[in-house]
């Protein structure tokens, strides 16, 4: 239902409000002491709330899959704020963290003003509709502070309008701030409808339950997150599902699955974005300026369940046989078809297929000759569809923020962190194996050490590409051991003879093996390429720093450790 869409940005250009995390006066026009008299009025200001959601901060590409190129599973071509922060040479004065602020605070400021003043036009406005904008608005509050609080860690906390007199606010602790998001997804998913609607663009009480049990995750508030997924599991079947087709979680005609939980709606003419632009093989049009990192490929299992060092099954000469389907699912890789091209980056590689023709016809293939060809050799492939192929920077399929396969490794997770493994924590991991498109072996071990790692090496197989590896990173403190490792690319006219290392967390190490890596600047035709080169001080690196001009405005806010 992309007429969401429409009207959410046709109200929202009555709402240009001023810049700044507290947006003194966020709605400017209109503004006198009468706006949300009516119905018509307070669908406008919630439309305003919903507007940061859109926001890209100047990637061309949702903020939120972006931030998996600030994991090791991808990077940022760059030079810019992304790269800064991927490589640990980010400052105080970071474009990338500077909006990212910015935008969540003008989405809750938002927020506080709708509910803070929606009173004025009860009288006039049914009770269920003044409950269902408030919940939304509340929904949306705690959505922009989820993320403020696990990118900055304690943040100030806002709840009403403030005046200029009032805005010289400290930072609130982080606990405090989660209590808040946790009360505000609790109050809303009591009135929130429980039908999931994925099109619609709007929360549903699912979302709001799935929202919470996340927050609740990485709060460490365990049994929060249990109940809250539990809720969302008892809707199996009626609202949400495991789709089996995965690689078209992420298509077009994969927008209605009933597997997504809560997405951002994109239309043409509206709000796009630059997926196709940005993951796009040269071969395809693409500029593929963010690419994952050929580590990646190599975490994922072979079919008979281990990984690619223990498996009989795997072939270093033919290393993408025999493998989990999501790998092929998630990253284009050499042999394979993608964007209507044979997709091959071997060096001497210099005609492919092109499967756009009919018959198909042989072409130069640039993705082996191309100066700005994926560095790694492969290519993502989620949001990458062939339909967008002319204007790759006009794409409008949503972008997944929630789906059930995560929610039911979040109730996994927080199940075995509490101390309650029984047989439903095994049952819902192997869900999210056994989907008939992947078909993975079940897991069956009862450990609770090697329980909870095959639960992150799961969240790795199953979410890469999406967002969320950044926050698996710091919440699991391993970011100080996969952050100071060099985001590599293929050796360019061979494969290695022997597999990597792979460790519990499925963390790639190629020191022990006979791969050879290049040192920056070198031939790489039979070495590993340095990509990018990654630092991370775990003494400061596991938040962000405040922005600089927050600090010199508001002399109240402390800085992060480490930071200036």
């Amino acid at each position: 239902m992309k007429r969401f869409v429409i009207l959410f940005f046709a109200c929202a250009l009555f709402f240009s409000s001023c810049s700044g995390y507290l947006d003194k006066y966020p709605l400017d026009t209109p503004s006198d002491q009468t706006f949300l008299a009516n119905e018509t009025e307070m669908e406008m200001a919630l439309a305003g709330c919903y507007t940061p959601i859109w926001v890209s901060n100047g990637t061309s590409l949702s903020y939120l899959v972006v931030f998996e190129e600030l994991s090791d599973n991808g990077y940022e071509r760059g030079p810019n704020a992304v790269t800064e922060l991927g490589q640990g040479s980010a400052d105080a004065l970071n474009s990338f963290v500077l909006d990212s602020w910015t935008e969540f605070y003008r989405g809750i400021a938002r927020c506080n003003y709708l509910l803070s003043n929606m009173s004025r036009g009860e009288a006039a406005v049914s009770a269920a509709t003044c409950a269902r904008i408030q919940a939304e608005a509340k929904f949306l509050r705690a959505f922009y502070y989820s993320y403020l609080v696990e990118l900055f860690g304690d943040v100030p906390l806002l709840t009403e309008p403030v005046t200029l007199a009032e805005a010289q606010l400290p930072r609130t602790a982080k606990s405090q701030v989660v209590d808040l998001i946790l009360k505000d997804l609790t109050e809303a998913a009591a009135v929130l409808s429980p039908v999931n609607n994925p099109t619609s663009g709007r929360p549903s009480k699912g979302a709001a339950l799935a929202l919470k049990a996340r927050t609740a995750l990485y709060g460490g508030r365990w049994q929060d997150a249990v109940s809250a997924a539990s809720e969302v599991m008892a809707m199996e079947g009626s609202q949400y599902i495991i789709d089996p087709d995965y690689a078209g979680l992420f298509t077009y005609p994969g927008q209605t699955s009933k597997e997504t939980v809560f997405s951002i709606q994109y239309l043409k003419g509206q709000s796009v974005h630059a997926a196709y632009g940005v993951f796009g093989s040269r071969n395809g049009r693409g500029a593929t300026s963010r690419k994952p990192a050929y580590q990646l490929q190599d975490v994922y299992e072979c079919i008979d369940g281990l990984p690619i060092d223990k498996s009989p099954l795997y072939d270093p000469q033919h290393p993408y046989e025999n493998r989990d389907p999501r790998l092929q699912y998630t990253l284009a890789v050499p042999g394979s078809e993608f964007l209507g091209f044979q997709f091959e980056t071997h060096g001497d590689s210099l005609q492919c297929w092109n499967y756009l023709t009919s018959p198909p016809s042989r072409v130069d293939n640039l993705d082996a000759t191309h100066a700005y060809a994926t560095f790694t050799g492969i290519c993502w492939r989620k949001y990458a569809n062939v339909e967008d192929r002319l204007a790759g920077t006009n794409c409008d399929n949503n972008i997944i923020v929630m789906r059930y396969a995560e929610l039911l490794l979040i109730y996994a997770e927080a199940k075995i962190k509490a101390g309650q493994i029984d047989d439903s924590v095994l049952e819902a991991i192997n869900k999210v194996r056994q989907r008939p498109s992947v078909n993975m072996p079940p897991v069956t071990t009862r450990d609770p050490d090697e329980l909870f790692q095959a639960v992150a090496r799961e969240r790795r197989y199953e979410l890469s590409g999406e967002g969320q590896r950044l926050f698996d990173i710091r919440r699991w403190k391993i970011a100080e051991e996969v952050m100071n490792l060099p985001l590599l690319g293929r050796m360019k006219k061979s494969y290695p003879a022997k597999p990597p290392r792979i460790n519990q967390w499925a963390n790639v190490h190629y020191e022990d093996t006979d791969i050879p890596v290049a040192e920056p600047g070198q031939s790489t035709d039979f070495a590993m390429r340095v990509v990018d080169i990654r630092k991370f001080n775990p003494n400061k690196d596991y938040v962000w720093p405040i922005p600089y001009i927050e600090r010199r405005t508001n002399p109240n806010l402390t800085q992060n450790p480490g930071w200036e």
